[in-house]
This record gives C-alpha cells, structure tokens and sequence, in this order.
C-alpha cells in the first residue's frame, strides 16, 4: 500500500503535471495574445456600431459591420479551439482522476455490505466499526438493475465532534440516509438504514474505516469555515489553479526580460 504521505505528494505533483499539459494544449490550439486582440477590436466595434446606431449614421454603420464581419470567421475557428481544448482537458483530467481513484490507498481499507429491505421501505444493514476512531462516512448506493438510481451518505463517530469530515456523495434522486444512533462505542456495529428511491432493488453501504484522503490548511476558508479540504478531486483542483496562475506569472517574467 502507498504510504498516505506519498499519495498526498503524488497527487500534488499529477495536479502540476495536469495544468502544464493544459497550458502545452491551450499553446497548441489557440493563439490567446491573438484572441485577446479580436476581442477587444470586436467590443470596440460593437461599441461603435450602438453609437452609429443612436446617431442614425447607416454609413458608419456599414462600415463598422465590414470590419465585424472580416473579423467573424477568425474568431469562430478560435472558439472552435476552445472547444477543442476543452474536450482535450476533460480527458486528460478524468484520466488523471481515474489512475489517482484506483491508486488511493485510503480506499483499501473500505468495508461494503448489501442493505436487506426491512420494511416500510427503508433497506438495513448492520456495520462492524474496526478500531479507528472515526469519523466513518457511510455511503449508500441505491440501484435498480444495473442502473443507479442515488447515491448519499451519514457521518458516525465514535467522538462528539471531529475537527476533520469527509465528503460524503450526493449523486441521483433523493434519498434519506440514516444510523441508529449519532454515537459509537469502538469496535460497536453501526445499524444503518435508507429509504431509497422508488423501485429500487439493490441497496449497498460503503464505510470508509474512518480514513479518506484530506488536506489541513493553516488558514480556515471564510466561505465554508473549515480548515480541512476533503477529497483527492478538491486538492487536484486547487493545485493545478494556483500551478496555472504561477506558470502564467513566470512566462510573462520571462517575456517581459526577454
């Protein structure tokens, strides 16, 4: 198993290798000094063409339009571009996704367990909690056939409170998740419950054991009030932002000595 520390680093240094990439295929496909100029020539024109619009002037008017129309076709095979782009990131970012999924060692130590219906349609299952102390998230995964009908989870603990919690998934129709009691005993099994979606059946629990990737920051998010950033996708984003905003910063350095 990787040791959680060398995961965190991996994941940091997929994240910059990811936004290098981005800006290598940004590079490949669109000229953005290039696009930033008919953008502004474009706003510029369509100013003047209001303003010729107010003043009645149809000469201005067809000239302005000329110049906006000499413009179009070079913007659009930029936008196409863009488009192109995209597709190209998304890929790139759902592979990296999927190869740091399959990698992650806090996922080694998950515990499913099939939910058997009991009744007035909630479907329950009883949970062996191992040693650790927790905060376990419990996620609940409703199925009809082969299709997934929601997905949701709750938080258990064997402590009052946790500074660290993880992100539980919320995916699919509503469905109300639940446990038999907020608080645990160590090595107590946990009786959980959900009333999943109408005609589901087949309904499965995924503890995580009480250990999911999280990163502590040493200043707390005004927004969400936490400290803790939870989830391998979060901190990829995060990194590969300020990784592009800092190689921006570079090259327009080194252009500027240069």
């Amino acid at each position: 198993m990787i040791p959680y520390e060398i995961y965190f680093w991996i994941v940091t240094a997929c994240a910059l290798v990811y936004t290098s990439i981005s800006q290598v295929v940004r590079g490949k496909f669109v000229n953005m000094e290039r696009m930033k100029t008919i953008q502004k020539d474009l706003n510029e024109y369509n100013k003047q063409y209001f303003d010729a619009m107010k003043k009645n002037n149809s000469k201005k008017m067809e000239e302005v339009k000329a110049r906006q129309d000499a413009l179009m076709p070079e913007f659009n095979g930029m936008m196409m571009g863009q488009f192109k782009v995209m597709g190209v990131i998304i890929v790139v970012f759902m592979s990296f996704m999927w190869v740091l999924g399959a990698i992650d060692p806090h996922i080694e130590d998950d515990l499913s367990f099939e939910l058997s219906l009991a009744g007035d349609g909630e479907w329950c299952g009883e949970i062996p909690l191992g040693p650790n102390e927790g905060p376990w998230e419990i996620d609940v995964t409703a199925f009809e056939g082969d299709a997934l009908k929601s997905e949701r989870g709750v938080t258990i603990f064997y402590i009052e409170a946790s500074e660290f919690l993880p992100s539980g998934k919320v995916t699919g129709e509503e469905m109300n998740v639940f446990a038999d009691k907020d608080l645990y005993l160590q090595d107590e099994s946990a009786v959980v419950c959900a009333v999943p979606p109408a005609n589901a059946d087949r309904v499965v629990a995924t503890a995580n054991s009480g250990t999911w990737f999280h990163v502590g920051l040493p200043f707390e998010i005004p927004v969400l009030e936490t400290r803790t950033l939870n989830g391998v996708n979060i901190w990829f984003i995060l990194v590969a932002i300020v990784g592009g905003l800092g190689i921006a910063r570079v090259k327009k350095a080194i252009e500027e000595k240069g």
